[in-house]
């Protein structure tokens, strides 16, 4: 037996171009960590509720976040952890989350990319086949994201893929109010990416989210 066939999410794999998403695992977050320890957003910017990225402890914090997430995975409640590469190259992270999705069919979906590979589109790429996946082969009927009103790059990137707005919410960042913009995207209105994407290992994730295999 393999660590696969007891956790079907690490089987996951999503090509999209010269992107690829492929479930993190344990040997992934000394990696992941070091990345985000170099700086995902640029000085200034305070995109996440804490900054996480610049702590002392956040590889250690992170690889807490990941056993925490793995652990408290069910049919009921998910989140898919994901390592991004482009060309080869570890650039960041995406997920997406889920509380009964076998009946509601919505879910989140979160990123970060390090900071020198950001501005190469490689955020619209990975959001675009993370989409694909959750519309295509999950069967999402919508999908939805948050930004900082002050964060202009994430409110791009959900507009290229046909994000509409959906709202907003006051939450406390760091101490101060802050207004974070509300989006969803739906099979009509998603902007699909100009590759194909390719998935792998599509059905033992469905069934370990509660889904029939097929459509």
């Amino acid at each position: 037996m393999e660590l696969v066939d007891i956790f079907p999410a690490f089987g996951l794999r999503i090509e999209c171009g010269p992107v690829t998403l492929r479930a993190m695992r344990e040997a992934d977050a000394p990696r992941v960590a070091e990345l985000a320890s170099g700086g995902i957003h640029k000085e200034g910017a305070r995109p996440f509720l804490q900054p996480w990225n610049l702590s002392e402890t956040q590889p250690l914090l992170s690889l807490q976040f990941y056993y925490r997430t793995w652990a408290a995975f069910s049919p009921e409640s998910w989140t898919l952890l994901m390592a991004v590469e482009r060309d080869g190259v570890m650039v960041g992270a995406q997920d997406m989350k889920a509380d009964k999705f076998a009946v509601l069919r919505h879910g989140e979906t979160g990123s970060w990319l390090g900071i020198p590979h950001q501005d190469r589109g490689t955020g619209t790429l990975m959001r675009q086949a993370i989409l694909t996946f959750a519309f295509d082969h999950l069967t999402a009927v919508e999908m939805r994201s948050g930004a900082w009103a002050d964060n202009p790059g994430s409110h791009r990137v959900s507009e290229k893929c046909g994000y509409v707005t959906n709202g907003y919410q006051l939450l406390e960042r760091q101490g101060e109010r802050v207004r974070q913009d509300d989006f969803v995207v739906t099979p009509d209105t998603f902007v699909r990416p100009p590759h194909e994407v390719v998935v792998t290992g599509v059905e033992a994730f469905r069934r370990a989210i509660g889904l029939e295999t097929g459509r």
